[in-house]
């Protein structure tokens, strides 16, 4: 039987290339996310709208998902929910409510919604596995040399939400694990694409500093990082559980 993968936020730069890894004949897929995007004989994909900063009425509504397309075998949550002020989240022009929302909606979202997920699996007596994207930036600091020269900056929440979902990722795996249930995440390094709360691609001075500090000399592509995530949600990874996978290049270790 093909195993129900939900994915949060697939239509983004890595759930896109992580849709891209799989045919009709592996798996169903339900993506999750603000906009519904067609996906060219994907029609194994089914898209629901979905906005994960709405947790007052996102416990009901993933149960009413579940009853209509079946119960969850796996959780991808790739998303990456923000304010419009995102963009000021420097330690200079931050502002209180902004950092709390963003917390709320991202830190917050990311933890209840596996919960609900890794609950109902439970409840149906079903083995599952849950991957969320956290980053290197919650293992290590940012370094503020690379944004010097750039329109980029240093963020101040961004770490915060990041080793959060590294915690619970821990903790959850611990107390899930005797019910059959993997949680994992995946902490990508520097990926080319465009800047969150921005239109635009990184900037080339950044590409140049980052990646003299990679010792492969250069950033990830999308579909780098959505290999490591269909291997973390595959049974060829089944014995990994509670674990940070660091994909970056070796970025982390120098």
């Amino acid at each position: 039987m093909k195993k129900n993968i939900y994915i949060i936020g697939g239509n983004g730069l890595i759930g896109s290339a992580f849709l891209n890894l799989y045919s009709k004949n592996d798996v169903n897929i339900f993506v999750l996310d603000l906009v519904k995007v067609k996906n060219d004989k994907k029609n194994f994909i089914k898209n629901i709208i979905f906005d994960c900063s709405k947790m007052e009425k996102n416990e009901k509504k993933l149960k009413d998902i579940f009853i209509k397309y079946g119960e969850p075998d796996i959780l991808i949550n790739c998303s990456y929910p923000v304010t419009k002020d995102w963009h000021k989240s420097t330690f200079q022009k931050i502002k209180y409510p902004s950092f709390k929302k963003n917390i709320e909606i991202h830190l917050n979202s990311y933890c209840w919604i596996a919960k609900i997920f890794a609950d109902r699996m439970v409840l149906k007596n079903k083995p599952g596995n849950i991957v969320l994207l956290s980053s290197i930036y919650g293992i290590v600091a940012q370094n503020e040399e690379n944004y010097k020269g750039t329109s980029m900056s240093l963020n101040m929440i961004y770490p915060i939400i990041k080793s959060g979902i590294i915690g619970f990722v821990k903790q959850s795996a611990s107390y899930y694990g005797k019910k059959k249930i993997r949680i994992n995440t995946l902490c990508p390094g520097a990926i080319l694409g465009h800047v969150k709360g921005s239109q635009n691609t990184q900037n080339a001075k950044f590409i140049k500093k980052f990646s003299a500090n990679v010792p492969l000399k250069r950033l990830a592509n999308a579909k780098e990082i959505a290999s490591v995530l269909k291997f973390l949600i595959s049974d060829n990874s089944s014995y990994i559980t509670g674990q940070a996978i660091i994909a970056d290049g070796g970025y982390t270790v120098v």
